[in-house]
C-alpha cells in the first residue's frame, strides 16, 4: 500500500493490522498520528527484546503518548521463566508495570474450558523390539557423546547438559549460547561432538516418525555424509558411529526392511516392517467408520469431517498414501506403500551411482592433467597422508570406521544391488499406491472436465500438519467432528479445548496416539511438566518482582539528552551547551529496519530518519555514507559481487565510503568463525593447486576489494552496540545529512559530490575504455570529457585523441579503434 493510503487509513477510526516494518517508517516519518493513537495490542510478547524494533515502536508511542494503552499477549510461559529476570526485562521494553498470569489450572478457565470437556480416546502403542533396540541405541550414543564434551572442560552449565534435556529441540539452541563464545578455539573434534548431538536428536525422532525404508536411507545418508570425498582427506568422523551401539542401530534398521534367509544361503527375504502407529491408525478410521454408520442409521447424521495431524509434511505424504492405499481394498496397505518406496529408492539409487562413475571419470581426466609438483611437496602431502595404523593414536579415524563398521559404503551399495534383484518379490500392484504416479495427465484432466467445484466438507478426510497458529483457523473453518492427533501436540490440545469452549461443537471425539515406554511419550510429558512449572516460577516472581520506573519513556528520554551533553568537551566555551540544541541524525535505508542497528540509534539520542537509499544502508553527513553487512551478509554479498557494485557507488558519490563489519553480540569477534569452509576436509594434494580467486578465503576477497577501492575505509564492530558508538564519533566536526539530497543519490546524476566526481559516467563503459590501449586510469577521465560515449569516442581523430592523452598514447588509442577486427583477429 502506498505511503499516501496508509496515511489515510491512519487518520481514519478503526483497527488496523500492520506489520512491525511499516508501522516503525510510518511513525519515523509522522505518517501515523502517534498522540492520536488510542492504543497498541501487541502479540508474541515473548520475542520483545531491547535490540528488537517491537521495543522501538514501543519507545516511539511512549514518547508521544503517555495515555495510550498497551496489552501484550503470550502463550509461552517456559520463554519467561527461562534466563535472568526475563519477565521484568520484557516488562520493562513494554513500559507496563502489571502483569496477568493465567495457567490452564486457573480457577476460572478450568471452569470455562472444563464444563465441556471433549471425548478424548488415548491409544498406546508398544514399540516393536528392532525399534525398542535401535531407540536404546541412540540414547547410549547420545549418553557417550555428552560424556565425552563433558571430558573437554568447557566452561559450560552441567545441569543444563543432561540427556532428559539433550531430546528436547531447545538443547542446541543451549549449547551453542554458551559455546559461540568460544566457538573458534573449539577443535574440530569439539565441534562434531555438539554436530553429532542434534544429529542423534534428529534421528530419535525419525525412528518414531519415519517408515523403516525411509529411515534406513536416512541412517545412510549420515554414513556417508562421515566418509571422506577425497583419498587422502583429512576428516573428523562422528565417534558414535564407531561404538558398538551404532552397529546394533544399523544392523537393526537393516533388519526392518529385509534379513538373510536362513534356508539359502546369499539370498535375502524382505521384511518391510510397518510403524506400529499405521496399523492403530487403521483401526481407528474403521471405528470411526462403524460410528458415522451408526449415527446414519438413527437418522441423526451432521458434520463427519475428519482431521487427522501430525509433526510434519513427510509423515503428511506418508499417511495420505495409506488411507489412498486402503480404499483399494488391500488387506495390507502398509506393505505395499513400503514396497513402493523401495522401489522407486532403488530406482533413485541407480541413476546416483551411474552420475558418481561420470563424475569419477571427470576427476580423474583432471587429476592427469594437473601440473606437476615438486618432490619436497610430494613428501610433505605422503606425510600429512599417513595412514591412519601408523599413527600414535587412532582414536576417531576413518580407517578405524572402515574396519570396525559393519556397514561400510561399498557394503551399502552391494545390499541395494542384491534387493534390486529380489524386487519380483514384493507384494503386488505396489506401484498402484504411488500417490505421484496415480494417474497420467490425459486422465485426470478427463476428471476435471466431469467435475469441477467446491468439496463438501460434512464427510471429508483432511490431513494436516501442526502449524503453530494457523491451526486455529483451520479448527474454525473444519469444525471437524473427529480429530486424530497422530503425533502428540501440547499446543494443539490446548487449541482444541479452546475451539470447543468457543464453538460449542457437540460431541467432538479426539483420538490421541502415542508410542508406550518411548521418547515420544518422554517429550510429551515432559513439555507438560515444564509448562506447568514455568507458571509456578512466574506467580512467584511475580510477587518480588521489581516494577519497572521508565514506562513513560520520560527517563530514558532524558538519559539520552544527558548522554549528548557529557560527551561535549569542556574546552569549546566551557561545554555551555544548552539541552536545546539540535540533535544529531542519521539517514538510515527503509531496508536496514530488520537490523537492531537504527532501533539503538535511536536509543543513543540519534534522530533516525527513514529514506528509500540507493547508495549506502546510512548516511550519516553529506560527504559520509557507510554500508552495514553482518557475517553471514559479507560471506553472500562477496561471493555474489552484490558488495563491490555497492563499494563502487559509495566511492563514486561520497569521498568517506565506509564498510562497517558487524559481527554478533553473544558471538567471538574473529573471522575464523565464517570461514564457511573446513580446512581439514580439504586434501593436501589439493590446497597446493587452489590459485583461482573463488577459492580464496573472506580476508583475501577483503584485501582485494581495498585495492579496487583505495578511498574505501574498512570499520570492525564487535556488536551492534559498539556499531553505535562507532557512527556517533564519526558524526564529530561533520555537518548533518540531508535525506532528500540522500535519497536523489543513484537516480538523479546531478546530485553528486560537486566537483569531485562526475556521476553522470558509467561504469560499464568506462570498464571498456580502460581496457583499450594507451587508456590508463590517470588519464580514463580526460578522454571522457573529450567524447561522452564510445560512439563518440570512434569518431574522435588523431590529433583530438593526441591532445587530450598525450602523443604515444593517443597514437595507440587511433590505431586500436580504426584497425580491422579481420585482422585483428587474425
Amino acid at each position: 500500500m502506498p505511503a499516501k493510503q496508509r496515511h489515510d487509513l491512519y487518520t481514519s477510526n478503526g483497527i488496523i493490522s500492520v506489520t512491525s516494518q511499516i508501522l516503525v517508517v510510518d511513525m519515523l516519518s509522522k505518517r501515523i498520528p502517534t498522540a492520536k493513537v488510542t492504543g497498541l495490542v501487541v502479540l508474541h510478547a515473548e520475542r520483545i527484546t531491547p535490540t528488537s524494533i517491537e521495543s522501538f515502536i514501543l519507545r516511539l508511542f511512549r514518547q508521544e503518548n503517555k495515555v495510550g494503552f498497551v496489552k501484550a499477549f503470550s502463550d509461552q510461559p517456559e520463554h519467561f521463566a527461562a534466563g535472568f529476570h526475563t519477565l521484568q526485562m520484557i516488562m520493562g521494553q513494554l513500559h507496563l508495570r502489571q502483569v496477568d498470569i493465567w495457567p490452564r489450572f486457573h480457577q476460572d478457565i478450568d471452569r470455562d474450558l472444563g464444563h465441556r470437556r471433549a471425548d478424548v480416546v488415548e491409544l498406546h502403542q508398544p514399540l516393536t523390539p528392532s525399534m525398542r533396540m535401535i531407540q536404546n541405541g541412540i540414547i547410549e550414543c547420545l549418553e557417550a557423546t555428552l560424556h565425552e564434551i563433558q571430558r573437554s572442560k568447557l566452561a559450560l552449565d552441567m545441569e543444563d547438559i543432561q540427556v532428559d534435556q539433550a531430546m528436547h529441540k531447545s538443547f542446541d539452541m543451549i549449547i551453542r549460547r554458551q559455546l559461540d563464545p568460544v566457538w573458534h578455539r573449539l577443535s574440530p573434534a569439539i565441534k562434531q561432538l555438539v554436530g553429532d548431538l542434534s544429529t542423534l536428536r534428529s534421528l530419535l525422532q525419525a525412528l518414531l516418525s519415519y517408515d523403516s525404508v525411509s529411515f534406513y536411507v536416512y541412517l545412510e545418508t549420515i554414513l556417508a555424509s562421515n566418509a571422506p570425498t577425497e583419498p587422502g582427506a583429512r576428516s573428523h568422523p562422528s565417534p558414535w558411529l564407531l561404538s558398538d551401539a551404532s552397529n546394533t542401530i544399523f544392523r537393526e534398521a537393516r533388519d526392518r526392511i529385509w534379513r538373510q534367509r536362513s534356508d539359502r544361503a546369499g539370498d535375502i527375504e524382505f521384511v518391510l516392517e510397518a510403524p506400529p502407529k499405521w496399523s492403530l491408525l487403521m483401526k481407528v478410521m474403521h471405528e470411526i467408520e462403524q460410528d458415522i454408520y451408526r449415527h446414519d442409521e438413527a437418522g441423526t447424521s451432521s458434520n463427519y469431517t475428519i482431521l487427522i495431524m501430525a509433526d510434519s509434511e513427510k509423515t503428511v505424504t506418508q499417511l495420505r498414501a495409506l488411507l489412498n492405499a486402503s480404499d483399494t481394498a488391500d488387506e495390507q496397505p502398509g506393505e505395499s506403500v513400503l514396497a513402493s518406496c523401495l522401489h522407486d529408492y532403488i530406482s533413485w539409487t541407480s541413476h546416483i551411482a551411474e552420475l558418481q562413475q561420470v563424475l569419477a571419470s571427470s576427476k580423474s581426466t583432471e587429476a592427469e592433467a594437473e601440473e606437476p609438483v615438486s618432490e619436497a611437496l610430494q613428501r610433505k602431502m605422503q606425510r600429512a597422508g599417513m595412514p591412519a595404523n601408523k599413527r600414535r593414536r587412532v582414536r576417531g579415524g576413518m580407517a578405524v570406521s572402515a574396519s570396525v563398521h559393519p556397514i561400510a559404503g561399498h557394503d551399502i551399495q552391494r545390499e541395494w544391488d542384491q534387493m534390486a534383484l529380489h524386487m519380483n518379490e514384493l507384494p503386488s500392484g505396489t506401484h498402484a499406491y504411488d500417490t505421484d504416479k496415480v494417474e497420467d495427465e490425459e486422465a485426470v484432466m478427463a476428471e476435471t472436465d466431469d467435475y469441477f467445484g467446491l468439496v463438501d466438507m460434512d464427510h471429508v478426510v483432511v490431513i494436516h500438519r501442526y502449524q503453530g497458529e494457523a491451526n486455529d483457523r483451520l479448527l474454525q473453518e473444519l469444525r471437524p467432528h473427529y480429530v486424530v492427533m497422530y503425533d502428540p501436540n501440547p499446543q494443539f490440545v490446548r487449541q482444541v479445548e479452546l475451539h470447543r469452549a468457543l464453538y460449542r461443537v457437540p460431541d467432538l471425539r479426539i483420538y490421541f496416539l502415542l508410542y508406550t515406554d518411548s521418547v515420544e511419550e518422554q517429550l510429551y510429558l515432559a513439555s507438560l511438566r515444564r509448562e506447568k512449572d514455568a507458571f509456578e516460577r512466574l506467580i512467584r516472581q511475580k510477587g518480588r518482582m521489581a516494577i519497572p520506573l521508565t514506562v513513560d519513556g520520560t527517563l530514558a528520554e532524558e538519559d539520552a539528552d544527558q548522554r549528548m551533553l557529557r560527551q561535549l568537551s569542556t574546552r569549546v566555551a566551557g561545554g555551555q551547551l544548552s539541552s536545546a540544541a539540535h540533535t544529531p541524525s542519521v539517514v538510515v535505508d527503509m531496508r536496514e529496519f530488520r537490523s537492531s542497528l537504527p532501533s539503538l540509534l535511536h536509543a543513543a539520542g540519534l534522530q533516525v530518519i527513514p529514506c528509500t537509499l540507493q547508495v549506502g544502508d546510512y548516511v550519516i553527513s553529506s560527504e559520509m555514507c557507510v554500508e552495514r553487512k553482518s557475517l553471514t551478509d559479507l560471506v553472500q554479498s562477496l561471493q555474489s559481487g552484490r558488495l563491490y557494485t555497492q563499494c563502487e557507488a559509495m566511492s563514486m558519490h561520497y569521498p568517506h565510503a565506509i564498510l562497517l563489519i558487524e559481527f554478533d553480540q553473544d558471538r567471538a569477534f574473529t573471522l575464523q568463525t565464517i570461514g564457511g569452509r573446513a580446512r581439514a576436509q580439504v586434501p593436501a594434494r589439493s590446497l597446493a593447486s587452489r590459485t583461482e580467486a573463488g577459492d580464496l578465503d573472506v580476508q583475501a576477497k577483503l584485501v582485494l576489494l581495498t585495492l579496487a577501492f583505495p578511498r574505501l575505509r574498512l570499520i570492525w564492530s564487535s556488536s551492534p552496540y559498539a556499531s553505535v558508538e562507532i557512527l556517533a564519533d564519526l558524526k564529530h566536526n561533520f555537518d548533518e545529512p540531508d535525506p532528500v539530497r540522500a535519497a536523489a543519490i543513484g537516480l538523479d546524476a546531478s546530485m553528486g559530490r560537486e566537483g569531485l566526481v562526475d556521476t553522470s559516467v558509467h561504469t560499464t563503459p568506462m570498464d571498456m575504455l580502460r581496457a583499450m590501449p594507451g587508456v590508463t586510469t590517470k588519464n580514463a577521465m580526460y578522454i571522457a570529457r573529450v567524447a561522452p560515449s564510445l560512439q563518440a569516442l570512434c569518431q574522435c581523430s588523431l590529433a583530438e585523441l593526441q591532445g587530450a592523452i598525450g602523443a604515444e598514447p593517443g597514437r595507440k588509442l587511433y590505431t586500436f579503434l580504426h584497425q580491422d577486427a579481420v585482422s585483428l583477429a587474425q
